[in-house]
């Protein structure tokens, strides 16, 4: 009888053992989106620097306009400039005088508000100005949006969109991330005489990517133990990662598992408590992660899901944004065995004016069919043998309701 771990040991065990030391890149901005950040990012300046108009109008000093009204608007002698969206005219407003602005342009010396074009009119070089405007109205100040000092990014981060503008916006061209390589082997006889295709590994490689994990090699390997230790000794000089499909089983053959066994790994847990995927195993091969998957579709990714991601996270730092969770009403009962952490497919929809959640058990852990019919997953936890009919449980979503 194999004795199983649970999955926080496991993951403990093995991400204490993971070497620290990862490779860290300069990326230009246009190719770090999602990628992982490699430092704390601090803005060394104020954004924007001056003050910058939000409206479209006139650079007037407010003091100037403290009795503007339809009534009796006052009157501003407009000044021979028009300062355009980032641009910083050298001229100074004096009593009584205004500049034509665009939005994002930076006001100039003496000015400290916008009124907008809407409430003036123009007459020559003259603008009457209908409304009151006060001091800093229309007018986002220096360091408004981002301040000196500001923590713009820090070690782990999954770096946005919004944060490639900020970035930008402070002058950065590149941005240092976590470069984590990582490398897939398939196993089976059957797929080096090309009677089967291993598409589990598309799974496996569009998981890691979606992780930010770049994947630099997929190679397939017969059901043999020394063959595969020998490539995975290779793939380890060059990759932190190295996820094997198949040949994982809690038996004879387990070919995948004693290859790593070869290399006399630092940690090695065998059988984690996890349904399906059971047969998933993790290692601390010279201080590089090694992942043994279930070659069959929904196995494999409960693997990825429940224990390579939180190893990742715990090993890299990374904080992983969550899939959006859906309350939703079983349409059946989820059952998993006690002491194991189920995963468990299901397909979300709406009823009237509430969800409902439809495991999708056929098959079991081999179906691509209630991945592909699927839009979300249940995790259960180990304490407990499951969910009833009726009861509202969060779906982790994955796909269009």
């Amino acid at each position: 009888m194999w004795k199983l771990t649970r999955v926080h040991r496991a993951v403990e065990e093995v991400s204490s053992l993971l070497k620290k030391n990862l490779s860290i890149t300069d990326l230009p901005l246009e190719e770090a989106l999602n990628k992982i950040c490699g430092a704390d990012i601090v803005s060394d300046r104020d954004f924007p620097p001056y003050m910058k108009a939000t409206m479209d109008g006139y650079a007037v000093r407010s003091e100037d306009c403290e009795e503007a009204s339809y009534t009796s608007p006052a009157l501003v002698k407009l000044l021979p400039y028009h300062i355009y969206s980032g641009q910083l005219v050298s001229v100074k407003i004096g009593a009584g005088e205004g500049v034509a602005i665009e939005t994002g342009g930076f006001l100039p010396e003496g000015a400290d508000s916008v009124v907008r074009v809407e409430d003036t009119s123009r007459r020559n070089n003259e603008i009457l100005i209908y409304r009151k405007v006060s001091r800093y109205e229309n007018v986002s100040l220096p360091g408004e949006e981002l301040a000196k000092g500001d923590l713009v990014l820090k070690r782990g981060d999954l770096i946005r969109p919004w944060h490639l503008a900020a970035l930008e916006a402070l002058g950065f061209a590149t941005v240092p991330v976590i470069d984590v390589k990582a490398s897939i082997i398939c196993t089976g006889d059957e797929f080096v005489k090309e009677k089967a295709v291993p598409f589990t590994r598309r799974i496996v490689e569009g998981w890691l990517r979606e992780h930010s994990i770049e994947v630099s090699k997929i190679l397939i390997a017969r059901d043999n133990s020394d063959e595969i230790a020998d490539l995975l000794e290779t793939l380890l000089k060059e990759n932190d990662i190295v996820v094997l499909c198949g040949g994982s089983s809690l038996g004879s053959k387990d070919y995948s598992v004693r290859a790593v066994r070869k290399l006399e790994p630092e940690a090695h847990v065998h059988g984690i408590a996890i349904q399906p995927g059971k047969t998933t195993a993790l290692s601390s091969v010279r201080g590089r992660l090694v992942v043994n998957l279930s070659g069959l579709p929904v196995a494999a990714l409960a693997g990825l899901e429940l224990v390579v991601k939180p190893v990742l996270e715990k090993w890299i730092g990374v904080e992983y944004l969550p899939r959006p969770i859906i309350k939703a009403k079983l349409t059946k009962r989820i059952t998993v065995k006690l002491g194991f952490m189920g995963f468990v497919r299901v397909r979300v929809f709406r009823r009237n004016s509430g969800f409902y959640a439809e495991p999708l058990t056929v098959g079991g852990s081999g179906s691509l069919r209630s991945l592909v019919l699927g839009n979300g997953f249940v995790v259960v936890p180990e304490d407990i043998e499951g969910y009833d009919e009726g009861e509202v449980v969060g779906v982790e979503v994955y796909g269009k309701i």
